[in-house]
């Protein structure tokens, strides 16, 4: 007994050892990596408060200089406004940007109604645009997944306002319908579809609780799920740090709205110049999806980003910036 006793605590001691080496080992290829001291740098916009429909105050910052055209950047489900580092800093010398947090994310404050909808996705960002961009300019709109799908919600939600509040869109990592089905992440065989959107609904609505910091397993599985393989060290502790910010309540909430999400239909209505991005690797919203919404937009790119996983403003930061910037030559600034 005392032989297993002792062979069971240094088998602890050595699981220790070995959680610390890896722990440290993360945290200097971190340190190292070239992108680690750009994500980390702040940047300096106008704070500004914008009220939604049913009172929910989103943050929202606006960077560059007053009277440029103005492009407005929608993250994705669990991220910030943050996601948006890399291009702001790209976009801000020439254009004028807004970025927000949607609500329950970041510093935006929850829904007092509790409404975590696709509807409620599209009031914000008509909230946004009506409180941030003058009524008489057109501005191109951003979206990364969740960000994205909040765009063409709005566009289904407004049509009438498409034409002279927009003059493009950028829509990345983004589904429209059957998010859960279309996913490659739940290993079911094609013939369990049905049990994949039930066991995959399920997963995204719980409330589970996650550390309050990024460990190595959870970096790992972020990475996983959530990036492709040629994502940084720096890139990967980035993205597992605003997806640990987002409350379980909020996560859960517009996890049930992902899961039925579908608006279809409704892509149609995007009727400006729009440039659909997506990632190879994309296990989350992979390219049949891209390619699904091209076919069904009357003015449409689309670009595919070899190796790229669901985190492609990160991921292939120079590619997306590039496309924003390509699209604003083409449609706001003068030639």
């Amino acid at each position: 007994m005392r032989r297993a006793l002792a062979g069971l605590a240094a088998l602890g001691a050595g699981g220790a050892v070995g959680w610390s080496v890896v722990r440290l080992r993360d945290a200097r290829a971190i340190a190292e990596d070239p992108e680690y001291a750009i994500l980390e740098a702040p940047l300096s916009g106008e704070p500004r408060t914008v009220t939604s429909a049913d009172g929910t105050e989103l943050h929202a910052e606006v960077f560059g200089p007053d009277g440029a055209p103005t492009v407005v950047l929608v993250h994705g489900w669990l991220c910030t406004a943050l996601m948006w580092r890399l291009q702001v800093r790209e976009l801000m010398p020439e254009l004028r940007v807004v970025t927000y947090d949607h609500r329950g994310h970041g510093q935006s404050s929850p829904a007092p109604t509790e409404d975590y909808s696709a509807d409620a996705l599209a009031a914000d960002l008509r909230a946004v645009l009506d409180q941030t961009v003058p009524r008489d300019e057109q501005a191109i709109v951003v979206g990364h997944s969740m960000g994205a799908m909040a765009v063409v919600a709005w566009a289904d939600a407004n049509p009438a306002d498409v034409a002279s509040r927009l003059a493009g869109a950028v829509l990345v990592n983004v589904g429209v319908e059957e998010l859960v089905r279309r996913s490659t992440i739940i290993p079911f065989p094609a013939g369990l579809a049905t049990l994949r959107v039930a066991v995959g609904g399920r997963i995204l609505g719980a409330k589970l609780r996650l550390p309050a910091r990024p460990n190595p397993v959870l970096s790992r599985v972020v990475r996983a799920i959530g990036l492709g393989p040629g994502a940084s060290p720096a890139q990967v502790a980035f993205f597992a740090r605003m997806v640990l910010t987002c409350a379980a309540e909020v996560r859960a909430a517009f996890g049930a709205t992902l899961t039925g999400f579908d608006l279809a239909q409704g892509v149609s209505k995007l009727t400006v110049p729009t440039v659909v991005v997506a990632g190879e690797n994309d296990r989350l919203t992979p390219p049949v999806h891209a390619r699904a919404i091209v076919e069904a937009l009357p003015d449409a790119t689309l670009v595919e980003l070899p190796g790229v996983g669901h985190g492609a403003p990160l991921e292939a930061h120079v590619e997306v910036t590039g496309a924003i910037q390509d699209l604003a030559r083409r449609v706001l600034l003068p030639t």
